[in-house]
């Protein structure tokens, strides 16, 4: 008879798929701190150049709508330097970086392109989609973004 105050002693298979859960648990935690570390703008030196010469901050590009759009999304900093991205003449354009496919940015009939094209506001966060046909970019790979001028390169997809 165990008394009140022991700690229960796990034995056999019990004590096997205890430890199978917690070393389990533990490897899926590491992996996904590891997976959210890289956001594809992490680097400082990349969001301090796009601060000091297009104005904006990088947040990510990540797939949505059940990965059959990319988007990016991106806080401008200073409006004026962030004009360019805005013009709608200047159209994006995306490259998959391992193959070089090129996708664009939708311009539904009733919705317009799928971006904000209106004057850019400081401290603002705004976005643009980019058509993925097929889920052809997966998570984890690199893409660039190219909108007349401005050009950033080796953004990691989430």
């Amino acid at each position: 008879m165990r008394s009140p105050t022991s700690a229960p002693v796990l034995k056999g298979w019990h004590a096997g798929w205890l430890a199978i859960l917690l070393v389990g648990g533990a490897l899926v935690f590491s992996f996904s701190e590891l997976a959210n570390a890289d956001d594809g703008a992490s680097h400082p030196r990349l969001n301090s150049f796009m601060k000091r010469e297009w104005g904006i901050e990088i947040l990510y590009v990540r797939q949505t709508a059940a990965g059959y759009m990319l988007e990016f999304r991106y806080k401008v900093l200073d409006a004026e330097k962030a004009k360019p991205l805005f013009e709608r003449q200047n159209k994006p354009m995306l490259t998959h970086a391992e193959t070089g496919a090129k996708l664009i940015v939708p311009t539904p009939a009733k919705t317009g392109a799928l971006r904000n094209s209106n004057p850019p506001k400081d401290g603002h966060v705004y976005w643009m989609f980019f058509a993925n046909p097929g889920k052809f970019v997966e998570s984890g790979e690199h893409v660039n973004i190219q909108i007349g001028d401005f050009l950033v390169e080796n953004l990691v997809v989430n």
